[in-house]
């Protein structure tokens, strides 16, 4: 099995990215993970997965044959595919992740797989999509941005408190009753701090065009 290098990418199995940004961090990858069926794509696509896994149900017979010396079988139900990748490049210290395709062709799919990232609190791990990137906060934290980014909040928990600067709509020691609430925001500056009372929340960023 190869050693995995950064910088290392996740590609899951929704929709492939068309954005000049995360195809840009896929061609610059030492190591590529491909989530199962993710592997169909990125072959066909001319790009070599390091390592396929999964629970095998969407990779083609083809490529499971062809590519069977990278393949790593994981039948858990409880995690899905990229929870899988995760764990994998946690037990081998990688701490920098990005994540591409995990969002697109089932919204339910895409929804638990932007929550699952709130849950690793000890490594940078970044979902980029076509339109921008998520990412969690388990601490205070200076986010670098520009001016006029568009930003939103996230948080599960109703009972963290919530500070901010260089925000059109700042916190001050706000919480967020609804998960919807902290959505629709814009940054005023190259940077903005997030300071949280306790837990985690998510930020989604937009690309600067």
């Amino acid at each position: 099995m190869n050693k995995l290098k950064n910088p290392l990418t996740i590609v899951a199995n929704g929709d492939f990215p068309k954005h000049k940004i995360p195809l840009m961090i896929l061609k610059n990858s030492n190591t590529i993970i491909a989530c199962d069926g993710a592997a169909n794509t990125l072959i066909e696509l001319t790009y070599k997965p390091n390592i396929i896994i999964g629970d095998l149900d969407s990779i083609s017979s083809e490529n499971k044959n062809k590519y069977s010396n990278m393949i790593i079988k994981e039948i858990d139900q409880s995690r899905n595919d990229l929870r899988k990748a995760i764990d994998y490049c946690l037990n081998n210290n990688i701490k920098k992740i990005s994540i591409l395709g995990a969002t697109g062709k089932r919204e339910d799919h895409a929804i638990g797989n932007i929550f699952s990232i709130l849950k690793y609190k000890d490594i940078n791990i970044k979902i980029y999509t076509d339109t921008g990137i998520f990412s969690s906060v388990h601490k205070n934290k200076k986010i670098a941005s520009f001016k006029g980014q568009q930003v939103s909040v996230f948080v599960l928990d109703p009972s963290i408190k919530i500070t901010s600067n260089n925000l059109m709509y700042n916190f001050n020691k706000n919480s967020i009753s609804d998960i919807y609430k902290g959505t629709l925001n814009e940054s005023k500056a190259n940077s903005f701090d997030i300071s949280l009372s306790h837990g985690s929340l998510l930020i989604f960023q937009t690309y600067n065009k």
